[in-house]
């Protein structure tokens, strides 16, 4: 009777508790597989390569700029639509000079300000005299110009319309595919690089983030690039870097500005030379 009963086999319950056991194994080896094999790298790169493609062709259908925004620190992305006129530097060196003459026209701002307080009469600089101090005129004596800025190619336009308010943007709505995603875990930005900038930008390291949570306004210091489209048919030129949690295993997503066509290659893919791409083009 023991022998007949040893003989049996395994119970019914026994098959379910093995069956158990390897789902629970399998769920947990799954993600680790996924990371390895670098699945998940690929599969949020080829999503990021679908918006951005999505983002220029809605932007010609709406007949309205458009931007893909990049938060490098979270690893997210969105899609934002212009609400007016949209500009941008063509190159770094414009938005230095840019940058420059912004920082210039405060100063002198505040020394109208300064002025104005000292002065009895209440008199006003003219509009010409703080144009002069703000570029370097015979008080500042700097020699900047804005020449390669405003309508000298510097900086491209947008279609015109609406209220004259620039470069401001609203977040696509939820439920189209320009609303925000994030990436897996295992996924990161390791970098993004634009013409507004020499070199790549990367997320901020662990003690710099850090340095901005501790801080009440630290919100404003998270880095969010930007690549524009344009109702014309152009896609700022772009390369978007894709890694996994380590930053060796890289995917670069290059963009081809005329045609609004996304590359998508493995590896680490150099920055363009815009310039010989502008005599080609």
């Amino acid at each position: 009777m023991r022998r007949a009963r040893s003989q049996r086999g395994v119970t019914l319950i026994e098959i379910v508790v093995v069956l158990a056991l390897a789902a629970v194994m399998m769920a947990v080896a799954l993600p680790t597989l996924s990371t390895v094999f670098g699945v998940d790298k690929r599969r949020a790169s080829r999503e990021l390569a679908a918006t951005m493609r999505w983002t220029y062709e809605e932007a010609t259908i709406r007949n309205q700029p458009m931007r893909i925004a990049y938060d490098l620190d979270h690893g997210a992305y969105w899609v934002e639509a212009a609400e007016g006129e949209v500009r941008i530097h063509k190159d770094f060196r414009s938005k230095e000079a840019w940058d420059e003459y912004v920082k210039d026209k405060e100063e002198a701002d505040q020394r109208v300000a300064e002025r104005r307080d000292r002065s009895s009469t209440g008199a006003q600089q003219s509009v010409s005299e703080l144009m002069s101090n703000a570029m370097g005129g015979e008080e500042g004596g700097g020699g900047f110009s804005l020449a390669g800025l405003l309508g000298g190619g510097g900086i491209l336009p947008a279609a015109r319309g609406g209220e004259f308010q620039v470069n401001r943007f609203q977040a696509i709505e939820e439920g189209l595919m320009g609303a925000k995603k994030e990436f897996p875990s295992s996924v990161r930005f390791w970098g993004v690089w634009t013409p507004q900038f020499e070199d790549v930008l990367k997320p901020h390291d662990e003690y710099e983030l850090e340095a901005i949570q501790a801080d009440p306004q630290g919100a404003q210091g998270y880095r969010v690039v930007y690549t524009h489209v344009f109702p014309g048919g152009y896609m700022e030129d772009s390369v978007v870097y894709v890694s996994d949690e380590t930053g060796e295993d890289i995917t670069s997503l290059i963009v081809e500005p005329l045609i609004g066509r996304v590359v998508v290659e493995e590896g680490q893919a150099p920055i363009p030379d815009t310039r010989d791409r502008e005599q080609r083009e």
